[in-house]
């Protein structure tokens, strides 16, 4: 897989057409010459203006500047499944620890959710890195290793209901769904570390939730 195009983040949310299995196919053709002619324009403006401005344009210009790219299937591809695991992998509550490092590992204490607790989403954290400024805080506290909800719940996912969770009681499992992503399914056995999940989808996010 190449390396993250991220370029086209729009117009790659708005998609929604069917992969055609065509890696090289160009979904959106980036102009010859487009982002050309840009650096003229800036230096003009920087004789108009004082030496400070001056310095902020010159450290603006030392940047490193990503030349514009098509936008490809595969490039599509690669974005929806990072797309995917950051909404929708999951994991149960206390199933892992934070260590004195600041490591994620599996927590040896964790024994799993009994069958009423298995429903509720406060019970699921993403497993991802955290994206709200709150959790990003808690991690810098000297009590972070102590508290397992150091990641984020699905409780607070938008919009509310985007996630299914229900009993199969022949089996002592709880099912999970995301209605977000269709095909993405989760597991989890009542009282047992066990649980995983699959994604079996068409790639597509339901935009219309």
């Amino acid at each position: 897989m190449p390396d993250l195009n991220d370029q086209h983040k729009e117009l790659v949310n708005r998609d929604t057409s069917y992969f055609l299995g065509d890696p090289a196919k160009k979904l959106n053709a980036v102009a010859e010459g487009e982002g050309e002619g840009e650096e003229p324009a800036a230096a003009e403006e920087e004789g108009k203006e004082g030496e400070e401005a001056e310095e902020d344009d010159k450290s603006e210009e030392e940047e490193i500047k990503v030349p514009p790219k098509d936008l490809t299937e595969v490039d599509r591809l690669k974005y929806v499944v990072l797309a995917i695991e950051n909404d929708c992998q999951i994991a149960p509550v206390g199933a892992y620890k934070m260590t004195a490092q600041h490591q994620v590992r599996r927590n040896e204490a964790f024994k799993g959710l009994d069958s009423s607790a298995s429903t509720d989403l406060n019970s699921y954290l993403h497993f991802r890195n955290v994206q709200t400024d709150e959790k990003k805080a808690l991690l810098d506290e000297p009590s972070a290793p102590f508290n397992s909800n150091f990641l984020e719940s699905i409780s607070g996912d938008e919009p509310k209901g985007c996630w299914n969770f229900q009993h199969d009681l022949s089996k002592k499992t709880v099912l999970g769904r995301s209605l977000i992503w269709p095909g993405y399914h989760f597991y989890h056995c009542h009282g047992k570390k066990k649980f995983g999940s699959v994604y079996i989808g068409d790639g597509l996010k339901n935009l219309e939730l």
